[in-house]
């Protein structure tokens, strides 16, 4: 018995030294027209030969949505690639039917290269497992999908019998999720009447560690809060701490995008480009006034932009410049605007290097002391070109 096991295990590791990664494709043959082009792309020629040695070849065909190979997307067609040892550290949703070779393999190669060196460094401390599967969620999609069948189920129950009451935080990175259960928890709590109850859940929530959790686990612990005091007029200065923290902390994570709109419902809408500016934003005869929400999700693609202010009421209002902030350095100052009526606008050319980093501006310019004007702000990449004229 002893000597067939050790055989069986000499026979597994031969096999591991020998394999090399799986590429899984899965599609639906019945109803994806992108699936079955980049089938016809993994079993070229072309591909082949680029993956000969390093990779090899699947394709599942999903059209009943049960194939047990399909681990856990409905964002079809999709790439898995899976280790000689059976983890999958790799998931590419919604692959392209353009998609071509060496750019697929390309993708596979940068993120097997840092699962090898992760793995190399072993799992033998609970914040060695923690950081190596959070390297891993990102290229697998989050907390919750790295740890589940498939993935790495392995090194999570390692890091649970490491650190069996998750005094690290590391577990409740991995299992808490978006943190949605725990807004509708304190929702429900006052939806009972029973706030107080709620107010103790949330503390408790608070006391447990946090050092791990994403930014989107923070803003739902603080939307829990908003949550529990909801429609309570006298908490509204509450709520509106609440949302603020949550809109600053990032909104582009569902809970800071939800924070920006009950900001607005409240009629407490912060200075952006969503929602303009109102009367008292631009304070003092001169001004120097940041607006954030809006400017990273505007200055996304390279191209010429219109940066517009569009007064609707109010007094005097004089803008003279915008200065473009990357992070905390000024990266452009626009200094030219075009006046047109109530309108004045800035032209900027934003350049490759600059895409998706720029995350606000600062406004410049004078009022009267009472800052009393109210307006729109616009953000508008030019994509038509001009007419030439016809000789």
């Amino acid at each position: 018995m002893k000597k067939s096991l050790i055989s069986l295990a000499l026979a597994f590791a031969a096999f591991v030294a020998n394999a090399v990664p799986v590429l899984r494709l899965v599609y639906g043959k019945d109803w994806s027209e992108a699936g079955r082009k980049l089938r016809k792309t993994f079993e070229s020629a072309a591909f082949k030969a680029a993956a000969k040695g390093r990779y090899s070849v699947e394709i599942v065909d999903d059209s009943a949505g049960d194939s047990p190979k399909n681990l856990g997307t409905l964002k079809l067609p999709a790439l898995f690639a899976i280790s000689e040892r059976g983890n999958c550290f790799c998931v590419i949703e919604n692959l392209p039917a353009k998609a071509e070779p060496e750019q697929i393999l390309k993708k596979v190669a940068y993120v097997d290269k840092i699962r090898q060196k992760a793995e190399a460094e072993g799992w033998r401390t609970a914040d060695k497992c923690g950081e190596f599967l959070e390297k891993m969620e990102r290229f697998t999609g989050g907390p919750k999908r790295v740890i589940s069948e498939g993935f790495y189920p392995n090194v999570f129950k390692e890091l649970v019998r490491l650190d069996p009451e998750d005094k690290t935080g590391w577990q409740r990175h991995f299992t808490m999720g978006d943190g949605i259960d725990i807004v509708e928890k304190a929702t429900q709590f006052r939806k009972k009447g029973a706030v107080s109850n709620g107010e103790a859940f949330i503390e408790e929530e608070f006391k447990k560690p946090r050092k791990h959790l994403t930014k989107e686990q923070q803003q739902a612990l603080l939307m829990a809060k908003f949550a529990l005091y909801r429609g309570d007029e006298s908490k509204k200065a509450e709520q509106v701490e609440f949302l603020s923290k949550i809109a600053a902390a990032g909104e582009d994570t569902f809970w800071g995008t939800s924070a920006l709109g009950w900001l607005n419902i409240l009629g407490e809408p912060p200075l952006s480009v969503y929602w303009g500016w109102r009367q008292g934003d631009f304070k003092g005869q001169r001004f120097a006034t940041p607006v954030k929400y809006g400017v990273d999700a505007a200055f996304q693609r390279p191209g010429k932009y219109t940066i517009s202010f569009i007064k609707e009421s109010g007094v005097n209002l004089k803008i003279e410049s915008v200065v473009l902030m990357a992070a905390k350095e000024e990266v452009a100052t626009l200094e030219k605007p075009q006046i047109s009526g109530d309108t004045t606008s800035f032209e900027y050319t934003l350049p490759t290097q600059l895409r998706g980093r720029i995350v606000s501006m600062v406004v410049k310019g004078s009022t009267d002391a009472a800052g009393g004007s109210s307006g729109k702000i616009k953000i508008e990449r030019q994509i038509l070109k001009p007419r030439k004229e016809v000789k």
